[in-house]
Order: structure tokens, then C-alpha cells, then sequence
């Protein structure tokens, strides 16, 4: 997902970025339509996007997202419909939103960072079981330099050119400018990979998702069975903890979990949880609870 600046000819933002490159599933005609400008390269079945930015300096200069899935599904940023996958604006306003995929009972909510004058690029394998996703979220931040690569699972074997670097999260600071090939792996998971292209003026961050091999069900012969991640609900001051339908103050309340109860996790962001809870599913707190 190689990063190209832009060269602006006024202070103003282009309208779409510059070489944007998507190889596979990306390349069909609908996301022609969206992005004309698209020449295409496939990379180990992988998505491909390069990231762009204006010379002008700002803070109220507009964002860009990408977002593709397979399968096709729903765009959801804060709470408003945006569109289908693949989408694309350069028109965001720059800050944290709240993210939301969705294609009939599959979904990924999360928080996201969009840079003023650059491309945050999410592509995601949706599917019912949470466990059997995978993707990448990648953006670029300002006042640093190199790589940050995490993942989930934690501790994933990190590479870059082939070169065992270490375990996510890992943070490399000497990585050259230029074009380099990332890949994850860890044991009972499906290995990923992607390209990227750093510059020095930016720091690269990636958060990647692998697929569990058992939930993907890519070893029909392997009987065992992933582990259940479990929380408790802590002590409230009224006794009980709200259950929502997206991980906002603002989203409706879907049920109510009692102090002591024990929840299947099903996915996890920064300030909430989603669990499984009478044969459903929905987001709490995560300031209330433990992990078992």
C-alpha cells in the first residue's frame, strides 16, 4: 500500500489522489466509476493503495477513506450510511469516527483515525464469526517516522522484506524509505500480507487482523476448538450495565448485563466491548469489566 505524496498546485486539496492502486477484487467495474484515475496491481491477492496528501498545511483540510470488503457491504461512519464497498471520499473531516461494515449478520465496528490531507485505507474479509475476519487498517500520522505494525491476535511474527522483525506490536524506526513488503503470521492463524511505501516526513501505522485457521475452517482435520475469551461485569453504581448496538453513549440500548455476569468477547476496541448475551449481540463498556 505504497504512500505517494501529492504535489498541489494551490492550497487546496485534489479532488481524488494520485496513483491510487488496488489489485483483486477492488478492480471491478464499480470501483472504476468511483476512482477513474485507478491503474491496477495485485500483490498475493492482497489490496494495494497508495496514500496521499496535500502540500498545504492545515488543520481544516479535508480527510480521505477507502473502504472495500468482501462481500460487499454497507459503510457506516458515525451513525450515517455512506454508501456500498468499494467506497471512497477525499471530502472527511479530519479527527476520530466511529467506523461501521456491515453485510447482513457480518459486521466490523471501529474507531478510526483520518489525517488531514491523507488516505486511511481499511479493507475487510467479513465474516459471521468475528474469529474467521481479517483485514487491515492503515493511516499515516505526523511528528514521527517508520512503522508501527499491531495486530490481533497480539504477539504475530512481523516481517518486512522477508526479515523476521519481531512481535506485534512492533515499532520500527530504521525502516528505509521506500517499498517494502509486510506479512503477519502466527500459529493457528492465516498468514496475511501487504506493501507499503514509507516516507520519512510520516509514520505508517498498521493494525492487522488474521483469520483463525479453526473458524476459517481451513483445516477440516484439526478438532480443536478456539479459545473463549470470557469478561465479568463489575460492580455499577446501579447494579447493572447497559448494552448498546454500537459502541457509542448514543447508540440504543439493546439489554442490560448484571454486576457478576460472564460474557463471551466477540471483538474489542479502545473504550468498549462486544459480547455475546441472550442469544445476542452488543457493545459495553469496557471501563466495568475483567477478562477471565
Amino acid at each position: 500500500m505504497p504512500i505517494f505524496p501529492l504535489k498541489a498546485k494551490r492550497s487546496t486539496c485534489p479532488t481524488k489522489p494520485v496513483a491510487l492502486v488496488a489489485g483483486g477484487r477492488a478492480t471491478k467495474a464499480r470501483f472504476r466509476k468511483i476512482l477513474p484515475a485507478l491503474r491496477s496491481l495485485s500483490v498475493g491477492g492482497s489490496l494495494i493503495f497508495i496514500l496521499s496528501r496535500c502540500t498545504a498545511v492545515g488543520s481544516n483540510k479535508p480527510a480521505a477513506l477507502q473502504v472495500t470488503s468482501v462481500p460487499e457491504a454497507s459503510v457506516f461512519l458515525d451513525g450515517k450510511h455512506l454508501g456500498k464497498t468499494p467506497f471512497f471520499s477525499d471530502q472527511i473531516k479530519s479527527g476520530e469516527h466511529l467506523l461501521k461494515i456491515t453485510a447482513s449478520e457480518a459486521s466490523f465496528v471501529n474507531q478510526i483515525i483520518l489525517t488531514s490531507g491523507t488516505l486511511t485505507v481499511v479493507d475487510r474479509e467479513l465474516a459471521n464469526n468475528f474469529l474467521a475476519q481479517s483485514g487491515e487498517t492503515l493511516w499515516l500520522t505526523t511528528g514521527s517516522k517508520g512503522l508501527f505494525v499491531s495486530s490481533t491476535p497480539p504477539e504475530a511474527d512481523v516481517t518486512v522484506d522477508g526479515r523476521l522483525i519481531g512481535k506485534t506490536p512492533a515499532l520500527i524506526e530504521d525502516v528505509k524509505e521506500g517499498d517494502h513488503k509486510i506479512g503477519l503470521s502466527k500459529e493457528g492463524f492465516i498468514e496475511r500480507q501487504f506493501e507499503i511505501k514509507t516516507q520519512d516526513k510520516y509514520q505508517l501505522l498498521a493494525d492487522v487482523t488474521l483469520a483463525s485457521e479453526t473458524a476459517k475452517e481451513t483445516k477440516p482435520q484439526q478438532t480443536s476448538i478456539p479459545t473463549v475469551q470470557k469478561l465479568e461485569v463489575l460492580t455499577t453504581s446501579v447494579g447493572f450495565l447497559r448494552v448498546r448496538k454500537d459502541p457509542s453513549l448514543t447508540a440504543s440500548e439493546i439489554g442490560r448485563v448484571k454486576t457478576g455476569d460472564q460474557l463471551e468477547i466477540i471483538q474489542e476496541t479502545k473504550d468498549w466491548v462486544k459480547v455475546k448475551f441472550e442469544d445476542k449481540q452488543g457493545w459495553i463498556s469496557s471501563q466495568y469489566v475483567k477478562k477471565l
